[in-house]
Protein backbone atom coordinates (compact mmCIF):
# COMPACT_ATOMS: atom_id res chain seq x y z
CA UNK A 1 0.00 0.00 0.00
CA UNK A 2 2.99 2.29 -0.51
CA UNK A 3 1.06 4.38 -3.03
CA UNK A 4 -1.70 5.19 -0.54
CA UNK A 5 -1.77 7.46 2.48
CA UNK A 6 -4.22 9.10 4.83
CA UNK A 7 -7.88 8.13 4.55
CA UNK A 8 -7.37 6.12 1.35
CA UNK A 9 -4.84 3.93 3.15
CA UNK A 10 -7.19 3.54 6.13
CA UNK A 11 -10.06 2.46 3.87
CA UNK A 12 -7.87 -0.20 2.27
CA UNK A 13 -6.48 -1.46 5.57
CA UNK A 14 -10.01 -1.86 6.97
CA UNK A 15 -11.30 -3.56 3.85
CA UNK A 16 -13.78 -0.79 3.11
CA UNK A 17 -12.43 0.03 -0.35
CA UNK A 18 -10.83 -1.70 -3.32
CA UNK A 19 -8.10 -0.48 -5.63
CA UNK A 20 -9.21 0.67 -9.08
CA UNK A 21 -7.03 1.16 -12.14
CA UNK A 22 -6.29 4.87 -12.52
CA UNK A 23 -7.79 4.95 -16.01
CA UNK A 24 -9.80 1.73 -15.96
CA UNK A 25 -13.10 3.51 -15.34
CA UNK A 26 -13.09 5.57 -18.52
CA UNK A 27 -16.65 6.86 -18.13
CA UNK A 28 -15.83 8.17 -14.65
CA UNK A 29 -12.72 9.81 -16.08
CA UNK A 30 -14.83 11.62 -18.67
CA UNK A 31 -17.10 12.93 -15.94
CA UNK A 32 -14.13 14.30 -13.98
CA UNK A 33 -12.22 15.65 -17.00
CA UNK A 34 -14.60 17.94 -18.87
CA UNK A 35 -12.34 20.90 -19.55
CA UNK A 36 -12.32 22.15 -23.14
CA UNK A 37 -10.34 25.34 -22.51
CA UNK A 38 -7.37 24.08 -24.54
CA UNK A 39 -9.36 22.66 -27.44
CA UNK A 40 -9.25 25.72 -29.69
CA UNK A 41 -5.49 26.13 -29.22
CA UNK A 42 -4.61 22.55 -30.10
CA UNK A 43 -6.93 22.52 -33.12
CA UNK A 44 -5.46 25.83 -34.31
CA UNK A 45 -1.84 24.74 -34.08
CA UNK A 46 -2.60 21.39 -35.72
CA UNK A 47 -4.38 23.24 -38.54
CA UNK A 48 -1.38 25.47 -39.33
CA UNK A 49 0.29 22.75 -41.36
CA UNK A 50 -2.78 20.53 -41.75
CA UNK A 51 -2.38 16.94 -42.82
CA UNK A 52 -1.32 14.27 -40.38
CA UNK A 53 -1.54 14.88 -36.60
CA UNK A 54 -0.58 12.64 -33.66
CA UNK A 55 -2.44 13.05 -30.36
CA UNK A 56 -0.21 11.40 -27.74
CA UNK A 57 -1.93 10.14 -24.57
CA UNK A 58 -5.24 10.80 -26.32
CA UNK A 59 -7.16 9.15 -23.47
CA UNK A 60 -10.88 8.79 -24.11
CA UNK A 61 -10.65 11.03 -27.15
CA UNK A 62 -11.33 14.47 -25.74
CA UNK A 63 -9.56 16.25 -28.65
CA UNK A 64 -10.17 13.72 -31.42
CA UNK A 65 -13.61 14.92 -32.63
CA UNK A 66 -12.63 18.61 -33.03
CA UNK A 67 -9.36 17.62 -34.74
CA UNK A 68 -11.30 15.43 -37.13
CA UNK A 69 -13.88 18.15 -37.75
CA UNK A 70 -11.02 20.48 -38.74
CA UNK A 71 -10.27 18.16 -41.65
CA UNK A 72 -7.09 16.68 -40.19
CA UNK A 73 -5.82 13.13 -40.51
CA UNK A 74 -5.57 12.10 -36.86
CA UNK A 75 -3.81 9.29 -35.03
CA UNK A 76 -4.57 8.89 -31.33
CA UNK A 77 -2.17 6.87 -29.17
CA UNK A 78 -2.76 5.84 -25.57
CA UNK A 79 -1.43 3.21 -23.17
CA UNK A 80 -4.89 2.27 -21.86
CA UNK A 81 -7.08 -0.08 -23.90
CA UNK A 82 -10.11 0.98 -21.80
CA UNK A 83 -9.58 4.63 -22.66
CA UNK A 84 -9.18 3.83 -26.35
CA UNK A 85 -12.42 1.84 -26.33
CA UNK A 86 -14.18 4.85 -24.83
CA UNK A 87 -12.65 6.99 -27.59
CA UNK A 88 -13.98 4.59 -30.23
CA UNK A 89 -17.48 4.86 -28.80
CA UNK A 90 -17.18 8.64 -28.71
CA UNK A 91 -16.09 8.85 -32.34
CA UNK A 92 -18.70 6.42 -33.64
CA UNK A 93 -18.44 4.50 -36.88
CA UNK A 94 -18.12 7.48 -39.22
CA UNK A 95 -14.53 8.48 -38.47
CA UNK A 96 -12.43 7.47 -41.49
CA UNK A 97 -9.73 10.06 -40.72
CA UNK A 98 -9.03 8.91 -37.15
CA UNK A 99 -6.88 5.92 -36.23
CA UNK A 100 -6.51 4.71 -32.64
CA UNK A 101 -3.38 2.84 -31.53
CA UNK A 102 -2.49 1.37 -28.16
CA UNK A 103 1.10 2.17 -27.28
CA UNK A 104 3.65 3.91 -25.09
CA UNK A 105 4.62 7.52 -25.85
CA UNK A 106 8.26 6.60 -25.15
CA UNK A 107 8.48 3.79 -27.72
CA UNK A 108 5.88 4.37 -30.48
CA UNK A 109 6.98 3.91 -34.09
CA UNK A 110 5.04 4.85 -37.23
CA UNK A 111 6.06 4.55 -40.87
CA UNK A 112 4.46 7.80 -41.98
CA UNK A 113 5.63 11.03 -40.28
CA UNK A 114 3.40 13.78 -38.89
CA UNK A 115 3.15 17.52 -39.39
CA UNK A 116 2.09 18.10 -35.77
CA UNK A 117 2.34 16.15 -32.52
CA UNK A 118 0.25 17.13 -29.49
CA UNK A 119 0.63 16.02 -25.86
CA UNK A 120 -2.36 17.70 -24.16
CA UNK A 121 -3.76 17.79 -20.65
CA UNK A 122 -0.36 17.71 -18.88
CA UNK A 123 0.13 14.04 -19.78
CA UNK A 124 3.92 14.41 -19.52
CA UNK A 125 3.43 14.42 -15.74
CA UNK A 126 3.52 10.60 -15.97
CA UNK A 127 7.09 10.74 -17.25
CA UNK A 128 8.94 10.82 -13.93
CA UNK A 129 12.54 11.08 -15.13
CA UNK A 130 14.60 12.98 -17.69
CA UNK A 131 15.30 9.63 -19.36
CA UNK A 132 11.58 9.13 -19.94
CA UNK A 133 11.04 12.70 -21.11
CA UNK A 134 13.96 12.52 -23.54
CA UNK A 135 12.61 9.22 -24.88
CA UNK A 136 9.31 10.95 -25.65
CA UNK A 137 10.95 13.98 -27.26
CA UNK A 138 13.28 11.81 -29.36
CA UNK A 139 10.30 9.78 -30.59
CA UNK A 140 8.47 12.98 -31.46
CA UNK A 141 11.46 14.48 -33.27
CA UNK A 142 11.96 11.32 -35.34
CA UNK A 143 8.27 11.27 -36.31
CA UNK A 144 7.87 14.89 -37.38
CA UNK A 145 8.33 16.28 -40.86
CA UNK A 146 10.87 19.13 -41.08
CA UNK A 147 9.09 22.30 -39.95
CA UNK A 148 6.62 20.26 -37.90
CA UNK A 149 5.31 21.34 -34.51
CA UNK A 150 5.36 19.71 -31.10
CA UNK A 151 2.94 21.35 -28.64
CA UNK A 152 2.32 20.24 -25.07
CA UNK A 153 1.46 21.48 -21.61
CA UNK A 154 2.87 20.22 -18.32
CA UNK A 155 2.93 20.78 -14.58
CA UNK A 156 5.48 23.43 -13.65
CA UNK A 157 6.68 25.15 -10.51
CA UNK A 158 7.64 23.32 -7.34
CA UNK A 159 5.83 20.83 -5.12
CA UNK A 160 5.30 21.58 -1.46
CA UNK A 161 6.45 18.48 0.40
CA UNK A 162 3.82 16.98 2.73
CA UNK A 163 0.10 16.25 2.67
CA UNK A 164 -2.37 18.82 1.36
CA UNK A 165 -6.00 18.92 2.46
CA UNK A 166 -8.50 16.71 0.59
CA UNK A 167 -10.52 18.42 -2.13
CA UNK A 168 -13.73 17.62 -3.97
CA UNK A 169 -12.98 16.50 -7.55
CA UNK A 170 -16.44 15.43 -8.69
CA UNK A 171 -20.02 15.25 -7.53
CA UNK A 172 -22.89 14.38 -9.80
CA UNK A 173 -25.26 11.78 -11.18
CA UNK A 174 -24.00 9.32 -13.76
CA UNK A 175 -25.81 10.13 -17.04
CA UNK A 176 -26.39 6.47 -17.93
CA UNK A 177 -26.71 4.53 -14.67
CA UNK A 178 -28.22 7.26 -12.45
CA UNK A 179 -25.65 6.41 -9.78
CA UNK A 180 -24.53 9.23 -7.50
CA UNK A 181 -20.79 9.81 -7.87
CA UNK A 182 -18.49 11.62 -5.45
CA UNK A 183 -14.71 11.77 -5.83
CA UNK A 184 -12.29 13.22 -3.29
CA UNK A 185 -8.65 13.92 -4.18
CA UNK A 186 -5.71 14.40 -1.84
CA UNK A 187 -2.14 15.26 -2.85
CA UNK A 188 1.05 14.38 -1.03
CA UNK A 189 4.26 16.12 -2.05
CA UNK A 190 7.06 13.56 -2.15
CA UNK A 191 9.82 15.85 -3.47
CA UNK A 192 10.05 19.30 -5.05
CA UNK A 193 9.47 17.67 -8.44
CA UNK A 194 7.14 14.76 -7.60
CA UNK A 195 3.74 14.38 -5.97
CA UNK A 196 1.47 11.46 -5.16
CA UNK A 197 -2.25 11.79 -5.85
CA UNK A 198 -4.88 9.65 -4.09
CA UNK A 199 -8.48 9.67 -5.29
CA UNK A 200 -11.36 8.14 -3.33
CA UNK A 201 -14.50 7.38 -5.37
CA UNK A 202 -17.90 6.85 -3.75
CA UNK A 203 -20.53 5.28 -6.02
CA UNK A 204 -24.07 5.21 -4.65
CA UNK A 205 -26.47 2.93 -6.59
CA UNK A 206 -29.77 4.24 -7.94
CA UNK A 207 -31.70 1.90 -5.68
CA UNK A 208 -31.01 2.16 -1.92
CA UNK A 209 -27.96 0.13 -1.03
CA UNK A 210 -24.40 0.22 0.21
CA UNK A 211 -21.99 2.52 -1.59
CA UNK A 212 -19.09 1.10 -3.59
CA UNK A 213 -15.80 2.72 -2.60
CA UNK A 214 -12.69 2.55 -4.74
CA UNK A 215 -9.32 4.25 -4.48
CA UNK A 216 -6.84 5.23 -7.17
CA UNK A 217 -3.25 6.43 -7.02
CA UNK A 218 -0.93 8.14 -9.47
CA UNK A 219 2.43 9.91 -9.29
CA UNK A 220 2.83 13.21 -11.11
CA UNK A 221 6.09 14.90 -12.07
CA UNK A 222 6.60 18.66 -11.99
CA UNK A 223 9.32 20.17 -14.20
CA UNK A 224 10.89 23.63 -14.33
CA UNK A 225 10.13 25.18 -17.76
CA UNK A 226 13.78 26.09 -18.38
CA UNK A 227 14.77 22.48 -17.74
CA UNK A 228 12.06 21.26 -20.14
CA UNK A 229 13.45 23.61 -22.79
CA UNK A 230 16.93 22.14 -22.25
CA UNK A 231 15.58 18.62 -22.83
CA UNK A 232 13.82 19.69 -26.02
CA UNK A 233 17.00 21.28 -27.34
CA UNK A 234 18.93 18.08 -26.56
CA UNK A 235 16.44 16.27 -28.81
CA UNK A 236 17.00 18.75 -31.64
CA UNK A 237 13.94 20.98 -31.23
CA UNK A 238 13.85 24.76 -31.50
CA UNK A 239 11.51 26.22 -28.87
CA UNK A 240 9.18 28.83 -30.35
CA UNK A 241 7.19 29.83 -27.28
CA UNK A 242 6.87 29.26 -23.52
CA UNK A 243 3.41 30.18 -22.26
CA UNK A 244 1.38 30.07 -19.07
CA UNK A 245 -1.54 28.31 -20.78
CA UNK A 246 -3.46 28.05 -24.02
CA UNK A 247 -4.16 31.81 -24.01
CA UNK A 248 -0.48 32.13 -25.02
CA UNK A 249 0.44 34.60 -22.32
CA UNK A 250 4.20 34.51 -21.72
CA UNK A 251 5.10 32.20 -18.85
CA UNK A 252 6.10 34.02 -15.69
CA UNK A 253 5.27 31.57 -12.94
CA UNK A 254 2.52 29.19 -12.03
CA UNK A 255 1.56 25.53 -11.88
CA UNK A 256 1.02 25.03 -15.60
CA UNK A 257 3.20 25.74 -18.62
CA UNK A 258 2.67 25.27 -22.35
CA UNK A 259 5.49 24.96 -24.88
CA UNK A 260 5.47 25.07 -28.66
CA UNK A 261 8.58 23.64 -30.33
CA UNK A 262 9.55 23.16 -33.96
CA UNK A 263 11.65 20.66 -35.85
CA UNK A 264 14.04 22.54 -38.11
CA UNK A 265 16.27 19.69 -39.27
CA UNK A 266 15.91 16.76 -41.61
CA UNK A 267 13.93 13.62 -40.96
CA UNK A 268 15.11 11.61 -37.97
CA UNK A 269 16.22 8.01 -38.07
CA UNK A 270 13.39 5.50 -38.41
CA UNK A 271 13.09 1.99 -37.01
CA UNK A 272 12.76 -1.06 -39.26
CA UNK A 273 9.33 -1.99 -37.91
CA UNK A 274 6.48 0.46 -37.62
CA UNK A 275 2.86 0.46 -36.54
CA UNK A 276 1.31 1.93 -39.68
Amino acid sequence: MGEYFGFAQELLEKGRASVADTYGTAELYDLVVQSQADQAFYVEIASRLGGRVLDLACGSGRLLPPLQEAGLEVVGLDLSSEMLEQARRKLGTESPNVELIQGDMRTFNFCIPFNTILIPYCSLMYMHSDQDRLAVFNRCYNHLNPGGYLAFDFLAGEVEVGEALPALALQGIHPFTEEVLISIVQVKGLAPDLRLLNQINYIFPQEPGEAIITVQASKEAIVCPHHMVSLLEQSGFSVEGIYSNCTLQAYDSGEECLIVAKKLGSMGAKEDECEN
